[in-house]
């Protein structure tokens, strides 16, 4: 006859149930980013077909950017509180089944109106994502493992676009583009059934819920570290924003590839981004478990990648396609960099009840600098080039970099 389990095996097993299932979380949550970023990409891979199908210029389909980015910003600043007043359950099935049925339903779409209006409705519900994303990880990961959490869901987003590109390629070449909105359209909403049926709220011991007091929206602004965060985010999400939206154009239109080459070359630079974002939240990890201060590991990573930005000033004097693309990779590391490290950064700083908020404000001050980016490049691009685009665009992260250290460097991480 066994033996019967004591209090302490009980625990024990209840912990490992746990462990393990923050590492399922995870990978869903790491799932529901590559879905953000292959939907959201699709629309740029198709650019020249949509162009000539709907008679669009590049000021047109700049239009068309801004449609989705104007949602994009307000609901970022709402979708805090609101993933905080939902749960974490609720908030994302809410976010991912929006955004995948806009997705499947720009699929039917006749006209260019249409279309914006997918666009619009997309732009609503994808950036609730990460600001529900990353209050997960706060809940379910201690601080040593949270820059390698973050950067898991955060590789999602860059492993999105490196598949979008030979898969949105492969889909329509075979099927139409319509089948290329269509499918991951569906996808999405069976990740909904999934998250809706293995998500669970963690149990909290007595200490931490008397934590977990959600703080005023006034409070949230007289934080000078949260203004550090936000400016930085304003003048370096731009940048990816820039990459996403225009590089498999720019790859058709000035180096002269074609669809079917996009698909085959063009997901190198997200993969390289994807790696960098990995390798820098196990830095800055690896850092905090040497005994550096958290915020002193986030902001060491940060800055040496911002020290590696301005390579992107020489994209328009790359002698050949292999060097043009080995400047995307670099640049596309950085960007991951600054995302991983960022959203690390945010959980050590504040309370869990605040990170949702947070990151939430950031997500829009970032989407406002990627709208300006998105609406100027058009028509800067249609009567200049793209060159004081890159002149630009290669300097923000160092800019970010001051904003961020001037404001955070004296922080001290927060315990709650």
């Amino acid at each position: 006859m066994s033996k019967p389990e004591t209090a302490s095996s009980l625990t024990t097993s209840v912990q490992d149930r746990a462990r393990s299932l923050r590492w399922v979380i995870l990978g869903l949550l790491f799932c529901s980013t590559f879905l953000n970023y292959f939907d959201r990409q699709t629309l740029s891979v198709l650019k020249p077909i949509l162009k000539e199908d709907l008679h669009l210029t590049d000021t047109g389909y700049g239009h068309l950017v801004t449609i989705f980015m104007v949602p994009y910003i307000v609901m970022y600043l709402l979708s805090g509180p609101l993933v905080e007043r939902l749960g974490r359950r609720a908030s994302m099935s809410l976010f991912v089944g929006v955004w995948s049925l806009a997705t499947l339903m720009t699929g039917f779409t006749r006209s260019f109106y249409q279309l914006a209006a997918c666009r619009f409705v997309m732009g609503a519900a994808e950036p609730g994502n990460f600001p529900a994303a990353l209050r997960v990880v706060s809940t379910w990961f201690p601080a040593n493992l949270r820059g390698f959490a973050s950067s898991i869901c955060t590789a999602g987003s860059a492993l999105g676009a490196v598949f979008a590109p030979p898969l949105i390629a492969f889909i329509a070449l075979q099927h139409g583009w319509r089948a290329a909105f269509i499918v991951p359209g569906v996808v999405g909403l069976l990740w909904v059934v999934a998250w809706w049926s293995i998500y669970r709220e963690p149990k909290l011991t007595v200490e931490e819920a008397a934590k977990e007091v959600k703080p005023a929206w006034f409070q949230l602004w007289r934080r000078r570290e949260v203004w550090g965060i936000l400016l930085a985010g304003l003048v370096s999400t731009p940048v990816w924003f820039f990459y996403l939206f225009w590089l498999p154009g720019y790859l058709q239109e000035n180096l002269g590839l074609t669809l079917q080459q996009v698909g085959w070359l063009g997901w190198i630079p997200f993969l390289a981004a994807d790696l960098g974002g990995i390798v820098s939240g196990l830095a800055s990890d690896r850092l905090i478990k040497a005994g550096w201060a958290p915020v002193n590991a986030r902001l060491t990573v940060l800055g040496t990648a911002a020290c590696l930005a301005p390579v992107g000033i020489f994209t328009m004097h790359a002698p050949h396609l292999a060097v043009a693309l080995a400047i995307f990779s670099l640049v596309g590391l950085v960007c991951q960099t600054w995302f991983v490290n960022i959203g690390a950064l945010i959980t050590d700083l504040f309370p869990r009840t605040w990170v949702a908020s947070v990151q939430g404000i950031y997500g829009a001050f970032g989407a406002i600098g990627g709208l300006a980016i998105s609406a100027s490049v058009g028509p800067v691009v249609d009567r200049v080039g793209y060159g004081p685009v890159f002149l630009v665009t290669g300097l923000l992260h160092v800019a970010a970099f001051g904003f961020l250290f001037s404001l955070c460097k004296n922080s001290k991480a927060t315990t709650a």
